[in-house]
């Protein structure tokens, strides 16, 4: 690169596609050309059994791989030569020694361990494994100010600059959801010397500009460059349909009670505002009308999926007629409700037999948990500003609101006479019985 560094590469395959072993290759290569040392940055510290098999793998001896988190910040590491294996979250660490009031500073960093370890000449690999971890480099504008790089990514950084001579690979099947997160690429020679963009704030306000397009663009320049890399896996003799389910009458009309049914407790929620006062304060209308969204998404998307899986049960039915056998992915099960659902009916001796667990439960739980009957009063903040506050009583204790209460218990007695779809779970044991369902 024109400042001097040496240029890095991007490994952006697909999973599955064999990146542990791309990283091992790597290594290996130059382990063969003479470069003795390697550092290999990954997630976690569970991902060091993973690097190792990939190593072995590939033929390499997996003693080799060795993790920083063993050594203490404060010390040298003593072995001579090796892959060192460290995580994102040790590289920002390091010794807790606190700087004292001479003004020297405090403990070696984990960073400066490990250029200690490779030396400010080092020219063999860096392989910074899902590198989307270092995704939060520079401050981010948003909705509530801005937000502050993460010093993992900052560490990651620093630790590219001070050893400019290493041979820098980027590693990820994510690499960057928005362009902001491949600001920790410094290798790349996306921005600076000899370049359209001064810096990397330059280069993601004017790439950012074209959306999408543009992010297409310039995967395929790098690719055009040498620089990148983006494979995924063929699944070669795989054929893909879709199944289309009919809605029935039946289930229409269940649909549109539905519908109505969270009408009706939308309605009922601006009146318990009104009456606790709650949403004349900004913060307790938000949070309540937040928690009312969000738990009427959840149901929607159980209803759906529960709405169609009958003709998946047909389905399924055929393909194991015809021999085959079905894999089904549920993207939700609502395992955490059930949970909390057995667990509560446990404590209180109750038949499991009896217990609801259709999309129902929802919105019951919705209505009992998070339906506003706290009350608030009006009063004043320190600069004379009209607020609402939530009535305590004398020993600092919420109070709630007694027409609100009714309210809620009201709305509950209704609702548990709606109709609903069978929890997709349920239909799919029912159908084929708990043995065939693995």
């Amino acid at each position: 690169l024109p400042n001097g560094s040496r240029k890095g590469f991007f490994i952006g395959d697909g999973t599955g596609v064999g990146k542990g072993r791309e990283i091992s290759g790597i290594i290996m290569d130059n382990m063969m050309q003479g470069r003795k040392k390697a550092l290999w940055v990954s997630f976690n510290e569970g991902l060091i059994n993973d690097a190792k098999r990939d190593f072995s793998g590939i033929g390499g001896d997996q003693n080799q791989l060795f993790f920083q988190g063993k050594t203490k910040a404060g010390n040298e590491i003593l072995q001579e030569d090796g892959i060192l294996f460290t995580t994102y979250s040790t590289l920002r660490g390091g010794e807790k020694k606190q700087a004292n009031d001479l003004g020297q500073k405090g403990g070696k960093t984990r960073a400066q361990q490990i250029i200690d370890w490779l030396g400010k000449d080092f020219d063999g690999v860096i392989a910074f494994d899902e590198a989307h971890s270092m995704g939060n480099a520079i401050p981010i504008k948003g909705k509530r100010g801005v937000k502050p790089p993460s010093q993992q990514a900052l560490a990651g950084i620093n630790l590219q600059r001070e050893l400019p001579n290493a041979r820098v690979v980027y590693v990820s099947a994510t690499g960057a959801t928005e362009l902001s997160n491949l600001s920790y690429a410094d290798r790349l020679g996306l921005w600076g010397e000899g370049t359209p963009f001064a810096d990397v704030n330059a280069f993601i306000g004017n790439v950012s500009k074209g959306g999408l397009a543009s992010m297409e663009l310039l995967s395929r320049d790098m690719k055009a460059m040498g620089m990148y890399l983006a494979r995924s896996l063929s699944y070669d003799g795989v054929s893909y349909e879709r199944l289309e389910h009919t809605l029935s009458d039946f289930q229409e009309d269940v649909y549109n009670e539905l519908a109505g049914a969270w009408q009706l407790v939308l309605n009922n929620v601006d009146q318990a505002l009104e009456i606790t006062q709650a949403g004349k304060s900004g913060k307790a209308k938000s949070a309540a009308m937040a928690q009312f969204w969000g738990s009427h998404q959840r149901f929607f998307n159980q209803v759906i999926t529960a709405l169609q899986t009958p003709a998946v049960i047909d389905d399924i039915r055929k393909q194991i007629d015809a021999g085959n056998v079905a894999v089904i992915q549920l993207v939700n099960t609502n395992e955490a409700s059930q949970e909390r659902i057995i667990a509560d009916a446990t404590a209180n001796d109750a038949v499991l037999e009896d217990l609801d667990f259709t999309p129902r439960q929802m919105l019951m739980d919705y209505v009992r948990n998070g339906f506003p009957v706290a009350a608030f009063e009006k009063t004043e903040d320190p600069n004379g500003n009209i607020i609402y506050v939530p009535v305590t009583d004398s020993e600092g204790k919420q109070v709630f609101d007694r027409e609100a209460v009714a309210m809620r218990d009201k709305l509950l007695e209704t609702l548990q006479q709606i109709r609903v779809p069978e929890n997709p779970l349920d239909s799919i044991i029912n159908a084929f019985g708990s043995a065939m369902v693995a």
